[in-house]
């Protein structure tokens, strides 16, 4: 068979064949079609109906007109953001860029690509990339949108404390002590405190006594005796875990538990022993002032004095038979 082909508009017709459409079909396309066959004797028509199909375009799997989502990428790293599309007929995708500039998938740029299934990926993200990106889906069936919230975001870095080491802390009763656990990290961690008895809390809550200042430092007002024990301060984001140790005391002013009963009596040629027994916490630092004005202040042996580790005072041998008196002082230390 001989051929004759006409295009008219976007349609082939093939001679004693059928009526085929030479691109796509679209929406527009849809109505009555109405083939006459006509010859001397007479004619004859046939009426066709068409009906176009079309599936409104999906991004990711999900249909929504507009959708905004919140992504982060770290500085100098490689993102990708999806925009997968489904649709009939296929739909065509473009992202708008912050600086409004448009690109149409495929694209290819020294920094910036569109791959082929709507994926954007940008290289060596920047700070000035945080902005919103709009990936724009259409089709004969409608059109849908993804706006990305991007967030740029330094490198990610696991908590370190600015003092890792374990502390010894000794607070003065009734009076308010802060316990420090400063902390780095991106993003900045979340401070968890253990007390003693293994309650955890975090910042903004309070606990009887007890509370977590804006930067972590847990405040303890009024402490007594029983708060005293191993506190635990825990920093955590989303790279990483860690824990310090602090070891509270609460003091108690010292108190000499020895009574004098009036002036001691030595003989001569024997040694003295002069006691002097304290309590406190922490320990208390004995120091003895004897009659010439010299100062025993940690434990020693002299020519004429020992003192031992107990606060104990011992006087050597004396020559003369004389009244003593002795004086103990107390110094209380609070590191």
């Amino acid at each position: 068979h001989r051929f004759f082909i006409s295009t008219v508009f976007s349609y082939i017709v093939k001679w004693k064949s059928s009526l085929h459409a030479a691109e796509l079909m679209k929406l527009l396309d849809a109505g009555e079609y109405v083939c006459v066959a006509r010859n001397p004797c007479g004619d004859d028509t046939k009426l066709y109906k068409l009906d176009v199909v079309s599936k409104p375009p999906l991004i990711n799997g999900l249909y929504t007109n507009k959708t905004v989502i919140k992504a982060t990428a770290i500085r100098h790293s490689k993102k990708q953001i999806d925009c997968m599309s489904e649709g009939t007929p296929s739909p065509q995708i473009m992202w708008i860029m912050p600086d409004n500039i448009f690109l149409t998938a495929p694209y290819y740029g020294s920094r910036i690509t569109v791959h082929k299934n709507g994926t954007l990926e940008i290289r060596n993200v920047r700070p000035s990339d945080t902005a919103d990106f709009i990936c724009v889906v259409r089709n004969d069936g409608g059109e849908s949108i993804l706006v990305v919230q991007l967030e740029v975001l330094e490198m990610l870095r696991r908590p370190m404390f600015r003092n890792p080491l374990n502390e010894k802390i000794i607070a003065k009763q009734g009076k308010t002590i802060i316990l420090n656990c400063s902390v780095d990290g991106n993003p900045p961690p979340e401070i968890i405190w253990i007390l003693p008895n293994g309650t955890r809390f975090s910042s903004g809550v309070r606990i009887s006594r007890y509370h977590i200042g804006s930067n972590g430092t847990l405040i303890i007002y009024n402490p007594f005796r029983d708060d005293a024990g191993k506190y635990r301060c825990a920093a955590r984001n989303k790279v990483g875990y860690i824990e310090k140790l602090i070891i509270l005391e609460v003091g108690q002013k010292p108190i000499i538990l020895t009574h004098s009963r009036g002036p001691i009596k030595s003989i001569s040629g024997e040694s003295l022993s002069l006691h002097c027994l304290a309590d406190g916490s922490p320990k208390p630092n004995i120091i003895w002032t004897v009659p010439s004005g010299y100062m025993l202040d940690r434990p020693q042996i002299t020519e004429k004095y020992i003192l031992l580790e107990n606060g104990t005072l011992v006087i050597r041998e004396s020559s003369i038979t004389v009244p003593v008196m002795t004086s103990a002082f107390l110094w209380w230390i609070l590191f």
